[in-house]
């Protein structure tokens, strides 16, 4: 049976009491200078093990594991707050590009489980970390994906362009259909004509895809894959990849349920985000500018 609270060495433990003043749910105590569990079941944070100064904290390895990497060099090292010059990330992210141009180089499996392994390093509402991975790897099996979605897309066109249908609709659906006419159908009926002369303007002849998933349940479950997804995107600029969000992937795949079911995507997840990834045919020399923001303190 697995266990799911810290683990802690008694002879080990000073009774400094990091670990109690870090719990998030006040799960921990000390009692008779050493540190405890008060419940059977925690979080899983591991807020306790990581500000433990003797290292008498573990986990139940079933439950929580290190990350490791197999395709680049990563010696663990903890950098506290305010240690690192902030222009070394700064300049790191803003040179990730949304890419939409790739080579026909493939990606690894060895290198895309590193992308995963990164992935589940980001942050996640109450650390539920329930999000769920379908690579895609392989030109040919990505050219079925986008034919399914091409076929979607087409049934979907048939619909919009019809304006009794889509003013009918707003009834049942609101002003859906009238806003994808707007917003969306001439872009669609643009792709769709690439498509049938060879180019792919859904997944930009992207090699891979990687679809983040999961129940809806918990406070946060698409934010939480969001930042998964954007720590993919972050590592794979630096290992030499490119990727870029497909937003059009996402609602239409949620909708293609034998698709889903294809791919081995529980019915009742939802796909959250679609990253195309590959290697880069085009080079990027600088930053690229931003439009103005608008921000208020009150």
């Amino acid at each position: 049976m697995t266990t799911r609270i810290p683990i802690i060495d008694s002879e080990t433990c000073t009774g400094c009491g990091a670990c109690v003043h870090v719990c998030p749910k006040s799960h921990l105590e000390l009692v008779a200078g050493t540190a405890r569990p008060l419940v059977d079941e925690c979080m899983l944070c591991s807020h306790c093990y990581c500000v433990c100064p003797v290292g008498a904290i573990r986990f139940d390895p079933e439950a929580l594991r290190p990350v490791s990497f197999d395709t680049f060099p990563c010696d663990e090292k903890f950098i506290p707050p305010g240690t690192t010059p902030p222009g070394i990330l700064v300049n790191a992210i803003r040179s990730r590009r949304s890419i939409r141009s790739y080579t026909d180089r493939p990606v690894s499996d060895d290198t895309i489980r590193d992308l995963l392994q990164f992935a589940v390093t980001a942050p996640s509402g109450s650390n539920r970390q329930e999000w769920r991975f379908t690579v895609i790897n392989g030109r040919d099996k990505v050219r079925q994906v986008a034919g399914e979605i091409k076929t979607f897309f087409l049934k979907l066109n048939s619909l919009a362009r019809n304006p009794l249908i889509r003013y009918g609709s707003i009834p049942l659906m609101g002003t859906a259909l009238l806003r994808y006419y707007n917003d969306h159908y001439q872009s669609v009926v643009n792709a769709i004509a690439e498509s049938e002369r060879g180019r792919d303007l859904l997944f930009h002849g992207a090699p891979a895809l990687i679809l983040f998933h999961g129940p809806m349940i918990g406070s946060t479950p698409v934010e939480d894959a969001q930042y998964a997804s954007y720590n993919v995107t972050l590592l794979a600029h630096l290992l030499g990849l490119g990727t870029c969000y497909i937003g059009y992937a996402v609602e239409s795949i949620n909708r293609l349920m034998k698709l889903k079911k294809r791919i081995g995507i529980p019915a009742e997840d939802r796909i959250h985000a679609v990253l195309a990834l590959g290697y880069p045919s085009s080079r990027f020399l600088r930053h690229a500018m931003r439009k103005p923001y608008s921000a208020q303190w009150y």
